[in-house]
């Protein structure tokens, strides 16, 4: 382990205040209440919360609680920048490196390598292991209500280790998602009740201020304990006052009248104009454009005023109320003034290396040529942590430049890289071809020669790859991209592959690994985040090439949100779909594929589509007409001559339809050697088992035996090659005859084409398990059954099936065991683990293998295919369905669905939780029969009104709503008694809780019996 004494030295770039512990200022009001309740809480609980509304005294109490402990204390001010996952990981780990030196620089690098925001989070919290420190996040409301900075910081908590404390402070609750990553037994909360002042404190407070004109227990009364308003002026304390002050409009005015107003007018207007530095110190009010301002420093130092001054008295920090305050002030002058004052700000911290901040506040001062240098310096920083909606704002606000930063047009291409916006690419390269600076920006960064070689080779344009290649220098980046041109262009081909770097490019390596069948080399993590994203389809397809379907499926369902580059997806998931049994599905992706390669002006992706449209429509046994149709358009592209690759498997699946068709096998034998004999020539050994399988079929059907078996003998080697036969499983199902001849060629018995006979022939089974999962349905309303592919399943112990439909209305279908053993026996001891654990074992019993219940680290998990088999969940989903309809078709589904699911819900269950979830469930059937009566009355069916207002009213009799359209139904069926008869039994259902009608029900009465 690191040594816990050895320094760490300040990341560069960031601001150092908000990883410091916040001064405790010289008088303030001593509160041991609140200093002990939260240093027990803290060491017997790994997560604190802190949740109470500005000035409720949290920063202070927090600060002087953890300075009891014998820990030592990270702390992390957050402000709304760190938003961006990015960025707060960078505070975070800077934060916690000043007292676990190992922490130093794990996220960035992780972010760096490729990682996800989420387990980079996660790796910065495992590299606290061995420490023990208490973490504070303080302002964390500046977060937001959601987003990727939140989903970072859930990630981080959840791998915390437990000798780590972490104290949550906020003005907001903390979201939901961040809750989900937390154990409920390890969380605490302090909230705006436990922080109160009591009457003892107040006049403490009032006391400290020499303020005797106010009743402490009048103030407490009067304000719940938040006594800020009233007592500002009284607290003289800064820190204090900084954690009392407020944000509403009255101490707005407060500041203005009682604080403000008795300053100089000097002073004042020095104060509203600094007010733009978080730290005021004479040199940057200087910098400012403020005259005198050490004197002016030293005139506020006198002032007893709301701000923290550090012990030099050189350093003033606003308490962030009164900075609010000011930063209004501010706004109210003069646009000019305001820009001016932006404008020396940015400048400021320009000066002082902070260029991303400098960017932001000089372009909110209308100075994009200043923004444009200082984002020059950082913005490859903000978009390889993939914060590119900053960078494309950035870029959109730049606007154009006579001679734009080369840093600025590669970021250019590399957003337009991240989003497979090729023609925009494209777009950016011809311009600067236009301009005559093409050649130079070619050869000064490589980068961007790569990126525009890559662009212009996928949009069809092999003369300017040629010409780019030319200019460029002989670096790692332009090897990459021209290692994968070669698996289209043979005329790029390089025999050895680059070395991989550690930069985005390694993604093009990976790419030609893929189409030349070195699958085994993808099987690796990249240190570069823009490599994985691009990568990660190539991981996908490779685990799909060699039979690892299930990985293959979960490594998409886990990344496919955050990959920014779709057309890769949409290359290589529609065969990894068919291999699931879901061929509508994987045609429909193709499809869209060739949408967007349309869009983006990618041809030579569009022709990959149509490719792999072709091959699909091959293996799902569609119309073949429609397919050579297809193939001929490919052959008439002018690009298919050009591109290797895509001529050499036209003419494969040219040849195999031609086979398939079984009239014109002189043809199929043509195209199959022209199709390997440009496989072998192109390296492109990935789909070459397929290829040569498929020759040995028409050697042999046109008598040619020792040329078949070479055919196939090249088939399984190439495959044997690959580390997986299954693609050659695949269209050896088709042909199996190829294997029998080799086999019986074989003088041998156990070779190893005798172990793919094997392997063939136990392919059928396994395929069907593979392919189709048995249906699972559980009744849950009238009777409470297990069906199993429509056979009822006979359980043991009736807790078995409490115990599925508990874990369906769990949010992600998961419980902890204490959580699980307190719905269903309301106790925890051994006799209910044990019941618990022969329930779980019964349960599995009569699920099918691969839908049984999980049990991992504590937590009960159902498959998401068992609970889309609830009758509960289904007829939610069909409710949510039904209210997306109009008119007639709206009242015909729930109609429907309330008949497939009469019955009260889980009738023979009294568990709490089963009680609860049945009265959720009526209400839903209610407010639904409720509003279906509304509609049919709208649709003038006034008795299918009557009948459903029944209905709703059998449920909840006291629907108020449902017993008026009752009455204006039974009305508009001239039914006079009906309507009098729909308000007596209204007013008898009511009168049952001492309620009665409502005056719009009774008024109702009275306008339908005129």
């Amino acid at each position: 382990m690191d040594d816990p004494g050895q320094t760490v030295p300040h990341t560069a770039g960031l601001i150092q205040h908000k990883i410091s512990v916040p001064d405790v200022p010289e008088r303030l009001v001593s509160r041991p209440r609140i200093e002990t309740a939260l240093g027990a809480l803290i060491e017997r609980r790994q997560v604190v919360l802190v949740l109470a509304t500005a000035g409720a005294g949290k920063t202070t109490a927090i600060s002087q609680a953890t300075a009891r402990l014998p820990h030592p204390v990270a702390w992390l001010s957050v402000d709304a920048t760190d938003a961006r996952p990015g960025r707060l990981l960078a505070y975070l780990e800077d934060a916690l490196a000043q007292h676990a030196p190992a922490a130093h620089q794990v996220a960035t690098r992780a972010l760096r390598a490729g990682i996800q925001h989420t387990e980079s989070a996660g790796l910065l919290a495992e590299s606290l292991r061995g420490h023990t420190l208490v973490l504070v996040l303080d302002n964390l409301e500046r977060l937001g209500v959601s987003g990727e900075g939140w989903e970072a910081l859930g990630s981080f908590l959840h791998y915390l280790p437990r000798t780590v404390r972490a104290v949550l402070v906020s003005r907001r609750d903390i979201p939901s998602a961040v809750h989900r990553q937390l154990d409920p037994t390890s969380v605490a909360a302090l909230r705006e009740e436990d922080l109160a002042f009591t009457v003892e404190e107040a006049a403490d407070a009032l006391r400290l201020g020499d303020n005797a004109t106010i009743d402490p227990a009048e103030a407490v009364s009067a304000t719940g304990g938040w006594v800020t308003g009233v007592l500002f002026e009284a607290w003289r304390s800064e820190e204090h006052t900084a954690v009392v002050g407020g944000e509403a409009d009255p101490l707005h005015g407060y500041i203005s009248s009682r604080i403000l107003a008795e300053l100089p007018d000097v002073d004042r207007e020095f104060l509203v104009t600094a007010a733009i530095l978080d730290e005021v110190t004479a040199e940057r009010a200087r910098a400012l454009g403020l005259d005198a301002s050490a004197r002016r420093m030293q005139s506020l130092r006198s002032v007893r005023l709301p701000v923290v001054w550090s012990r030099d008295g050189r350093t003033m920090r606003c308490h962030p109320r009164l900075r609010e305050f000011l930063l209004e002030q501010l706004g109210r002058r003069d646009d000019e003034e305001l820009r001016r004052i932006r404008l020396a700000h940015g400048r400021l911290l320009a000066d002082e290396g902070h260029d991303e901040e400098a960017t932001e506040v000089l372009l909110q001062a209308g100075e994009a040529a200043e923004a444009r240098v200082c984002g020059a310096r950082v913005i490859r920083r903000v978009i390889e942590r993939l914060d590119l909606p900053v960078a494309e704002r950035w870029l959109e606000a730049f606007g154009p430049a006579d001679r734009e930063p080369h840093e600025l047009t590669t970021a250019r291409l590399m957003l337009a890289w991240a989003r497979d916006d090729y023609r925009g690419g494209v777009a950016i390269a011809d311009a600067l071809n236009r301009a005559a600076t093409r050649d130079e920006v070619a050869r000064a960064s490589e980068r961007a020669a790569a990126l525009m070689i890559y662009c212009y080779a996928q949009c069809g344009r092999p003369g300017d790859v040629d010409e780019i290649l030319r200019l460029a220098g002989p670096g790692a980046e332009v090897a990459a991209v021209r290692y994968s041109l070669g698996t289209m262009y043979p005329s790029y081909r390089i025999d050895t592959p680059p070395e991989l770097t550690g930069g985005p490019f390694d993604a093009c390596v990976l790419f030609a690994k893929y189409w030349f069948g070195h699958l085994g080399d993808l099987d690796i993590s990249l240190e570069s985040h823009w490599g994985t994203s691009l990568a990660t389809p190539w991981q996908i397809a490779a685990l799909r090439a060699q039979g690892h379907t299930r990985r293959a499926l979960e490594l998409y369902e886990r990344t496919r949100d955050s990959l920014s580059n779709s057309m890769s997806l949409h290359a290589v998931v529609p065969e990894l779909l068919l291999d699931a049994g879901r061929p509508d599905e994987a045609i429909t992706a193709l499809e869209e594929g060739r949408r967007l390669a349309r869009h983006a002006g990618a041809h030579i992706w569009y022709l990959g589509f149509t490719e792999g449209l072709v091959r699909l429509r091959i293996l799902d046994r569609r119309d073949p007409t429609v397919s050579m149709a297809l193939l001929d358009g490919l052959d008439n592209d002018p690009l298919i001559e050009h591109a290797v690759q895509l001529s050499a498997k036209a003419c494969a699946w040219r040849g195999w339809l031609l086979l398939r068709g079984g009239s014109a096998d002189a043809d199929a034998l043509g195209c199959l050697r022209e199709a390997v004999s440009l496989m072998k020539a192109g390296g492109l050994f990935l789909e070459l088992p397929i290829a040569a399988v498929l020759l040995a079929e028409a050697e042999w059907r046109a008598g040619h035996e020792d040329e078949a078996d070479r055919a196939a003998d090249l088939a399984l080697e190439v495959s044997g090659r690959q580390g997986s036969h299954h693609v050659l499983l695949q269209v050896l199902a088709e042909f199996p005859a190829v294997v029998s001849r080799r086999i019986d060629a074989e003088a041998e018995t156990d070779t190893r084409w005798h172990a793919i006979g094997r392997a063939l022939a136990a392919q059928g089974a396994t395929i069907q398990v593979m392919e189709r999962t048995p249906a699972v349905r559980v009744m849950e309303f009238g009777r409470h059954t297990l069906l199993v592919d429509g056979v009822e399943a006979r359980l043991r112990i009736s807790k078995s099936l409490e115990l599925l439909s508990y874990l369906s209305s769990r949010p992600g279908l998961t419980a902890d065991r204490p959580r699980v053993l307190e719905a269903l026996f309301a106790r925890d001891d051994r006799s209910t683990r044990a019941y618990l654990r022969q329930a779980v074992h019964q349960l599995n019993l009569a699920l099918p293998p691969q839908l049984r219940l999980t049990v991992e680290q504590n937590r009960l998990c159902l498959a998401e295919e068992v609970a889309q088999g609830c009758q509960s969940l289904r007829m939610e989903a069909d409710l949510a369905a039904a209210h997306r309809l109009t008119g007639r078709a709206r009242l015909s589904a729930v109609e429907a669905l309330l008949a497939r699911n009469e019955g009260d819900y889980l009738p023979d269950r009294t568990s709490q939780w089963a009680e609860e979830r049945r009265r959720v469930l009526s209400r839903r059937a209610a407010d639904a029969l409720s509003s279906a009566a509304d509609l049919a009355l709208r649709l003038h069916q006034y008795g299918d009104a009557v009948r459903l207002c029944e209905q709703a009213t059998t449920i909840d009799p006291l629907r108020e709503v449902a017993w008026r359209v009752r009455m204006r139904a039974a009305n508009a069926l001239g039914d006079d008694d009906g309507v009098l008869t729909a308000f007596q039994r209204c007013e008898t259902a009511l009168a049952r809780i001492d309620a009665t009608p409502s005056p719009s029900t009774r008024r109702l009465l009275k306008q339908l019996q005129r």
